[in-house]
């Protein structure tokens, strides 16, 4: 058994940052990899908590860090208790769910460069702004208003 420097207690009996990933399809248990792991491939583990599938695929998704701790202190038995999105430092990060809200009280803006999409809640309008916009409909596209105003 390895010790650590932290108050010599056994590497086991510490927490560990590890990555999530695969889940089983029970929705219960989890393949988890870790710091130091010895084994040299994710094992499974189980989740410490709630936490929805969605959690579970973003952390998976986008490589987020964890919080890893061992039952009884033993290596075989990972268990994931957190999911740390705050430290999230990435170029692209994903999301996936069968359904999806993002809301906003009173505005929301979607910005990519130059090109922005802002949706206000107060007089219930969408403004598009970029250098081009491409609409592409394989059946119908259908523009429904009292007044439409082209240039």
């Amino acid at each position: 058994m390895e010790m650590s420097n932290k108050d010599d207690l056994p590497l086991e009996l510490n927490s560990r940052i590890g990555w999530i990933s695969e889940i089983h399809p029970d929705l219960v248990r989890i393949k988890i990899d870790f710091e130091a792991n010895p084994f040299g491939q994710p094992i499974w583990g189980t989740l410490g908590r709630a936490f929805t599938k969605s959690d579970i695929e973003l952390a998976i998704d986008n490589k987020l860090d964890c919080r890893v701790e061992f039952f009884t202190g033993d290596l075989n038995l990972p268990v994931i208790l957190d999911i740390y999105t705050s430290l999230l430092k990435q170029e692209q990060i994903v999301f996936r769910a069968e359904r999806m809200l993002i809301e906003g009280d009173e505005e929301l803006v979607l910005r990519s460069g130059d090109a922005q999409i802002t949706m206000t809640a107060r007089n219930s309008t969408i403004n598009t702004e970029a250098k081009y916009i491409h609409s592409t409909a394989e059946r119908v596209q259908k523009i429904q208003a009292e007044k439409i105003s082209l240039n």
